[in-house]
């Protein structure tokens, strides 16, 4: 299950790691209360945080928890929510055109009388509101409703201690729509409002995400104009739109299709010229966007904007967006609502209360992979054990590379792990490639290869022995190396060195030193048949069994029908 914190908990938690490297996600899970779909997330400060639901509930930031706002009637799908800057009134719509507010700062909410407009701009016949899709303050004042059938409506008294008054200022029965300067109607989802000033204002159709510009949005009388270009590739969302405070001059559109489909690249579309053209947003480290977006902000120069199947994206240019998802469960989130209240601060909502803040919105995520090459003999000798390397480093601001992504192969060899390998290469192996693959914290992933020719080694030599001792007994002369090296396995043995001047059978065996258990650990053999003996070596093969330590050889001598000749000659020996 996953694990949510209280909003406190976790801006504590965000302040503490903001200034490093984003090695996971910047967001952070947060309890709403609800399992409900959020609509629309409001977020002024740590402590002015409200959210709307899908089946009406709008509920506040209490300091420690949210807590549902009283007086709401139960299945009301609130479309959009807005809080007076810094003040204690709020507006929620409705999907049926209600319209609730709040004087406490959402603590209890009631319901407005619903405003009457015209079906069309040249009708005179007035109706009540049947569906609004958003609720924007322009300043402390003045509070806009959208809805479908061109619906703008205007309070300049939103602040009032009684009930305010809303007037349609697009819909004036002359034929042509005021906002629009067009005869034909637009199902308007967003609109924003300059700070700096707030009659300079841009409002956006369902239709292709198309502008509509009024200088003038606070006059009695208002009038507007279509900017020059479409936006969104879409027809049947509710495209969202932003506007940079500081270049008003850059806006952004976003949208999804009906159901929360996307439409790619298409659903994000990015204005320098105040409208007048559009062009989709780039994004670095997402080849494939959904695309399916509910809402966006810019603040501060960063854009945030959330959607469907996790996507949180965010840009510190307006121009290149980066896919900056959520963890665990919550990183297939279909998100529904975004705001933010400076730069680096944001919040998103969406469905089955889904909640998480980030105080990192205006970090970039460490996209780039780190490089690296493998340092070590590109010659190699078979049997001998050769070490090798990994050099590695990250890009200047990256999250640095994680020790335990480094990992060894090369064909028929196990995979090591490690900043080293060492290899031990057989014979006749010829070339080997030795793949090193390596990841920052980030999880961008590096690949680094050495091609290693291997020699074969030449061949063993015999053993070594040292220290010798020589016995005469029986006739025969018996040497014996206290000292005996081995090499390879074809030259295993242990040399005895034997002659007589008559003929003799030998027999060596190795003995354990220690122990009772005297049992022959390997024996070898000689016959010297000429009639005046000679002289030989006898081999005592040695097993894998037998490693290297301290043994006993024993040497015994017969004529050739067998009879005892001399004495065991018995000596203590190392091998090695």
């Amino acid at each position: 299950m996953l694990r949510r914190l209280t909003l406190l908990a976790a801006l504590c938690a965000l302040l503490a790691s903001a200034a490093t490297a984003q090695a996971a996600s910047i967001w952070t899970p947060v309890s709403s209360g609800t399992s409900s779909t959020i609509t629309s997330v409001v977020y002024q400060s740590p402590t002015r945080f409200w959210y709307a639901t899908s089946s009406g509930t709008i509920a506040f930031w209490n300091g420690s928890s949210f807590t549902a706002g009283t007086g709401i009637l139960p299945g009301e799908n609130f479309t959009d929510l807005a809080f007076q800057p810094g003040g204690s009134i709020g507006y929620g719509v409705t999907s049926n055109g209600h319209i609730w507010r709040s004087t406490n700062a959402g603590v209890s909410w009631t319901q407005l009388a619903s405003p009457t407009t015209r079906g069309d701009c040249t009708s005179a016949t007035t109706g009540a509101e049947t569906e609004l899709n958003a609720v924007l303050w322009a300043n402390s004042t003045t509070v806009y409703l959208l809805g479908n059938t061109s619906t703008i409506l205007r309070s300049t008294n939103a602040d009032a201690v009684g009930a305010p008054t809303f007037t349609e200022i697009n819909k004036l029965a002359t034929g042509t729509c005021a906002v629009q300067n067009e005869p034909f109607t637009e199902n308007f989802s967003d609109a924003t409002f300059l700070p700096a000033n707030p009659a300079n204002a841009f409002f956006v159709a369902q239709d292709f995400g198309r502008l509509y510009q009024s200088s003038n949005a606070l006059s009695g009388s208002v009038s507007g104009a279509k900017t020059n270009s479409d936006t969104v590739n879409n027809f049947n969302g509710n495209p969202r739109v932003a506007q940079d405070a500081n270049s008003p001059n850059r806006l952004w559109v976003v949208d999804h299709s009906s159901g929360g489909g996307g439409c790619g690249t298409l659903c994000l579309q990015v204005s320098t010229d105040g409208g007048n053209t559009a062009s989709a947003a780039t994004f670095p480290n997402d080849s494939s966007p959904i695309g399916g977006l509910y809402d966006v902000s810019s603040q501060g120069g960063v854009e945030v904007t959330a959607g469907s199947g996790g996507e949180i994206f965010t840009s510190v240019d307006g121009t290149n967006f980066y896919n900056q998802p959520a963890d665990g469960a919550l990183a297939t989130e279909n998100w529904r609502a975004e705001g933010a209240f400076d730069a680096a601060h944001a919040a998103v909502g969406g469905e089955n209360g889904a909640l998480a803040v980030t105080a990192a919105a205006n970090t970039i995520p460490d996209i780039i992979a780190p490089t690296g090459t493998i340092s070590g003999a590109t010659t190699a000798t078979s049997g001998r054990a050769t070490t090798y390397t990994a050099v590695l480093a990250d890009n200047a601001g990256g999250t640095g590379i994680n020790p335990g992504s480094i990992t060894w192969t090369a064909p028929g060899f196990a995979a090591q792990h490690g900043p080293t390998a060492t290899y031990t290469f057989p014979r006749d192996i010829g070339e080997v490639t030795l793949t090193l693959t390596f990841a920052d914290n980030a999880g961008n992933q590096g690949t680094a290869t050495l091609s290693v020719t291997v020699k074969n080694a030449p061949p063993p030599g015999p053993p070594t022995g040292s220290s010798p001792t020589t016995t005469t007994t029986g006739g025969a002369t018996i040497k014996i190396f206290k000292i005996v090296t081995v090499t390879g396995r074809n030259a295993r043995f242990i040399p005895v060195i034997v002659s007589a001047t008559k003929p003799r059978k030998f027999t060596a065996q190795i003995l354990p030193a220690k122990g009772k258990n005297k049992k022959a650990l390997a024996t070898g053999r000689l016959t010297l048949k000429h009639k005046h003996g000679g002289h030989g070596t006898i081999r005592v093969k040695l097993s894998a069994k037998v490693k290297p330590g301290t043994y006993v050889i024993v040497v015994r001598e017969t004529t050739l029908k067998g009879k005892k000749v001399g004495k065991p000659i018995k000596v203590k020996f190392t091998l090695r």
